[in-house]
């Protein structure tokens, strides 16, 4: 989201989607009454209460701005995305493998737009996340009885004693091998409940370079981009 300090200024706190083009990628822009300062801003939508010239300020504000495309290195994909405006009010998603995601409808809401990417991806992530759990657990050995797909905030997966395996849609923007570990890891907890030497023997049968993946995993939550976690 960006204070632009050439908007007319509001009389109350709004923000809207500003985009030369329907098929660029918007921005997300806010006005404000003269007696509030960037500070309120920013605590009103969400952001940190810092000057906009910081950048950490930006760093966030350049998060939030629509995307024009999604990469699924998890899977291989990459898609384009066209937001199209139209009298509807809700959003319509049409999309084509390997190619497009294609909104239309209420585009100019930046967060209902954000809801129907996450809405799609969760639906994407439970075809092909079950799919890859399955080959998983194939070439392991290790079963499981059932799995669910989540979008928890600060983990990538979770097994119960009951072999039930959780995993984020969010693993999706990942890349593969990322993925891949924690598949196996999680598989693992179905044989040990725990972290202990013998859970990490048993997962460096099947990933024998997991230190490595798991230390570049450490702050891969923080580096997703921010429409997956709008609410």
């Amino acid at each position: 989201m960006l204070h632009d300090p050439f908007l007319p200024r509001a009389r109350y706190l709004r923000m809207h989607l500003s985009a030369e083009k329907a098929w660029s990628s918007p921005s997300l822009l806010a006005s404000a009454p003269a007696s509030c300062s960037n500070g309120c801003t920013a605590r009103w939508a969400g952001l940190p209460p810092t000057c906009p010239k910081s950048k950490r300020w930006h760093s966030r504000a350049q998060a939030l701005v629509l995307p024009d495309a999604i990469a699924l290195p998890a899977i291989g994909e990459n898609l384009r995305i066209v937001y199209t405006p139209t009298a509807h009010d809700r959003i319509a998603l049409s999309y084509r493998e390997n190619a497009s995601l294609h909104l239309s409808g209420a585009v100019a809401d930046p967060q209902r737009c954000c809801l129907a990417l996450q809405g799609w991806l969760k639906g994407h992530a439970r075809q092909h996340l079950g799919v890859l759990l399955q080959q998983a657990a194939q070439e392991t050995g290790l079963p499981y009885s059932h799995y669910r797909v989540k979008g928890q905030q600060s983990r990538w997966g979770s097994c119960s004693t009951l072999g039930n395996i959780n995993l984020n849609y969010k693993l999706m923007l990942l890349p593969a091998e990322w993925v891949r570990y924690t598949l196996i890891h999680e598989l693992c907890h179905t044989v040990e409940m725990n972290h202990s030497r013998r859970f990490w023997a048993l997962v460096a049968q099947f990933v024998p370079e997991y230190k490595a993946v798991h230390a570049q995993m450490k702050n891969a939550m923080a580096q997703l981009p921010g429409w997956v976690n709008v609410s």
